[in-house]
């Protein structure tokens, strides 16, 4: 099976190009643009010895934060080396003959769902409705097609939408009662205004959901994720898991972002800012078609045919400037791309670029 397309590799892009990681400006991993929090920083290097010892199996320190943070029984988490180990490690255990996916979404779920061989239906987000879920229509297409197993992303990923709280508890109560394992992927959650469906998993043994710690806090070089789960379930995932899937460097940094609230701060205030400035950038270009967010990236549309995103993708790429085009996402178009929100200096550069690329085929359109 091919790998699945994914975004942030700047290494394949600069052996490409024959340049330095660091001469690439990455828009297509979302990753916080403040960069690790200062207080990780420190605290890896304070620890960087202590790689000679086994990582703690219990992780004891980040589960006590975790459950702090999520108002839970410590029990209640397991955790593995980033949210994909996890999401595999929950196909894998429970092994869905039927399962649902809501597309467009990550490709992992449909790549997971495969490696057990389950068939698989789908729940079709439309461009026109802004890739919002419809929850009524949703659950009128779990009662028809009756599977065992629901994967859904809040937020969404590619388009950022988001579920609100009380219609995705409406949805985890659904299939509680017709006994549907609901795995939630809130890998971007904390970007938002919004509550973890965590707090559910205490009274529902039929739902999982799954955490990315490297997205919010910049740590995806040392992976490291935990899904919440009924007590019971979580035991048994834990017993199954590989064992040392975490890192003693991916504990200690993602314990100290944790406690970073400043950081935490800094970053909700900088991405709303530079999430609208790149998004009304954007729509000034006058043919791309941007959709609404409330997460550190946007999902826009070419309207230009000659403009594909993979086109977009190649162009910009040879300006050292790497977005994400619609590959890997499934069910969208190829005029759809992904761009992740960085710094104003950042989003500045990609706005001039994208000018450029775009300059000869507006003037053409306009001149036809």
């Amino acid at each position: 099976m091919p790998l699945a397309a994914h975004g942030g590799d700047i290494y394949g892009v600069a052996r490409r190009l024959g340049v330095s990681p660091q001469q690439i400006i990455d828009f297509s991993a979302s990753i916080n643009p403040l960069g690790i929090s200062p207080r990780a920083l420190r605290r890896v290097a304070r620890e960087i010895r202590t790689v000679c010892h086994y990582p703690d199996p219990r992780q004891e320190e980040l589960r006590a934060l975790l459950a702090a943070r999520q108002k839970m029984d410590p029990e209640c988490i397991v955790f593995g080396n980033g949210a994909t180990q996890l999401l595999y490690l929950v196909i894998r255990y429970f092994s869905p003959e039927k399962a649902v996916l809501v597309v467009p979404g990550f490709s992992e779920n449909r790549a997971a769902l495969a490696s057990v061989q389950a068939h698989v239906g789908t729940f079709q987000l439309r461009p026109q409705g802004q890739f919002r879920l419809e929850t009524n229509a949703f659950l009128d297409d779990l009662r028809r097609a009756k599977p065992d197993c629901v994967l859904l992303t809040n937020p969404n990923n590619p388009s950022g939408a988001v579920i609100p709280h009380e219609e995705i508890g409406q949805i985890a109560g659904f299939c509680r009662k017709m006994q549907i394992r609901l795995v939630v992927d809130e890998s971007f959650v904390d970007f938002t205004r919004e509550p973890s469906l965590s707090g559910l998993v205490g009274r529902n043994r039929f739902l999982i959901v799954i955490h990315s710690l490297t997205k919010f806090f910049a740590l995806p070089g040392l992976r490291i994720g935990y899904l919440t789960a009924h007590r019971s379930i979580a035991k048994a995932l834990s017993q199954v898991i590989e064992p040392w899937s975490v890192n003693t460097l991916a504990i200690a940094a993602a314990a100290e972002s944790i406690k970073d609230r400043p950081y935490q701060k800094r970053t909700l205030a900088l991405v709303a800012k530079e999430r609208e400035y790149l998004q009304c950038g954007l729509r000034k270009l006058g043919w791309l078609e941007v959709y609404p967010s409330q997460v550190n990236f946007l999902l826009a549309r070419s309207t230009i045919r000659s403009l594909s995103g993979k086109v977009l993708r190649a162009k910009l790429e040879q300006m050292h400037l790497v977005i994400r085009d619609s590959r890997g996402f499934g069910s969208l178009g190829p005029q759809f791309v992904r761009i992740a929100v960085r710094t104003r200096d950042e989003n500045r550069r990609l706005l001039d670029a994208l000018r450029v690329v775009g300059k000869p085929s507006v003037s053409g359109k306009q001149s036809s």
